[in-house]
């Protein structure tokens, strides 16, 4: 019996990933952005629509533990490539750059949202839920449209992949701040927080300095040992980057950004060129399922049953507060409006820690479930936006350039 249930499992995996891969190329072909069908394949064929039918007693398509195990797997792998694309150089490069975009694109949005939930009648409890969901960043679905538009090499993804990781250390210490103020009663001063941010941040960059310096010479000592036919670096490349998603749980940072940590310590190895060929082998079994269980996620009938004011007003407040907060400081630094915009545009989208304090809120009764449905509803839209954006803005560029050529 035991068999029957994984097996079933097994073949639920791979209908999710066939669907998402036909749903992907379905959008390809018509130029939209390939992530938007994976999420849509979530959507259509999650627990809330069709694989919530039952029939003999079991779902259609089961999201069971398996599933999410998967999803959880192919985010690692994600903020894994994200790392190999990005050397420590070259985000001291965009360091001020990259601080300032995540520093202001987590304050805005947070006291944006808390000033939106007091102004419609909400207490400062329910505004620091709502503030803090707006706060954070997608770091996956923005690395996901850059990568999809092979744009990671260029100064405003550099600017964003370090912004997102930033702000993903930022957002996680509000997170923090946020349990302990809400359910855990106790007052958090604001010198208490700053030296919250402050601490985790600096833990951040000591362990990415330190793994840059170390790990690429235990990778070199691997090199040499490693024979033509053998895979031991490539092993020994995904033990790396789980085990830092392992140790930065640990430390209280986000597995991602100890996956991201990983990823950038091996971009100044050598035999850089193996690894990302294996990794990119690998991503095809699980980084589908990330958005596949993210769009899963979404119950439609939120979209019938919410405060369409709420979710409007909420919505505005993510766009706009991402768009200035993050879009600003990067013309700003990046000395160009367009690249600014963009960069705006890549650290809109919501995703995991948005949808963790959500989840605080609803798990202890501090939000209802009117606010909670609109909070998923902003973070999923916020992720839909981005992509679109990004494609028009990059085509918009191309067009340019060449009627620029023509014009010659």
């Amino acid at each position: 019996m035991e068999q029957q249930v994984l097996f079933r499992a097994v073949v639920d995996l791979c209908l999710l990933i066939a669907l998402a891969e036909v749903a992907s190329s379905i959008n390809a072909r018509f130029g939209i952005p390939r992530i938007l069908g994976t999420m849509l394949t979530g959507i259509l064929f999650g627990p809330h629509l069709i694989g919530g039918i039952s029939i003999g007693g079991r779902p259609l398509i089961e999201f069971n533990e398996l599933v999410y195990v998967f999803s959880e797997v192919g985010a690692v792998l994600l903020l894994f490539t994200a790392g190999l694309h990005m050397k420590f150089s070259d985000l001291l490069q965009s360091g001020i750059a990259s601080l300032s975009v995540a520093l202001l694109g987590v304050v805005i949005p947070y006291f944006l949202g808390l000033a939106a939930a007091i102004l419609l009648g909400y207490s400062w409890y329910i505004g620091m839920i709502i503030g803090g969901s707006l706060a954070a960043t997608s770091i996956a679905i923005s690395v996901k449209c850059l990568d999809e538009l092979d744009k990671m090499d260029t100064s405003e993804a550099k600017c964003i992949i370090g912004a997102a990781v930033i702000d993903d250390v930022l957002a996680l210490s509000i997170a923090s701040v946020i349990f302990a103020a809400t359910v855990g009663q106790s007052e958090v001063s604001t010198l208490g927080m700053i030296q919250m941010l402050g601490t985790t941040l600096l833990l951040w960059f000591v362990l990415t300095f330190v793994s840059v310096k170390f790990i690429p010479r235990g990778l070199n000592w691997v090199y040499k040992f490693n024979d033509r036919e053998g895979h031991l670096l490539e092993i020994v490349a995904i033990l790396i980057c789980f085990g830092y998603a392992t140790l930065s749980g640990r430390l209280g940072l986000s597995p991602l950004v100890g996956a991201f940590i990983a990823g950038m310590a091996i971009a100044d190895f050598g035999g850089l060129k193996d690894i990302s060929t294996f990794i990119e082998k690998i991503e095809i079994l699980f980084v589908p399922l990330f958005f596949v269980v993210m769009g899963g996620s979404l119950d439609p009938r939120a979209l019938m049953t919410g405060d369409f004011v709420l979710i409007l007003v909420l919505s505005l407040v993510a766009i706009v507060s991402k768009l200035v907060g993050c879009g600003l400081p990067a013309a700003y630094f990046l000395k160009d409006r367009e690249k600014g915009i963009r960069v705006g545009y890549g650290m809109m989208s919501r995703g995991e820690i948005g949808l963790v304090i959500a989840s605080i809120g609803i798990t202890y009764s501090i939000i209802s479930k009117e606010v909670y449905a609109a909070l998923i509803v902003v973070i999923f839209l916020t992720s839909l936006i981005p992509p679109f954006l990004l494609k028009r803005s990059y085509l918009k560029e191309s067009m340019l350039c060449e009627y620029d050529q023509l014009e010659r």
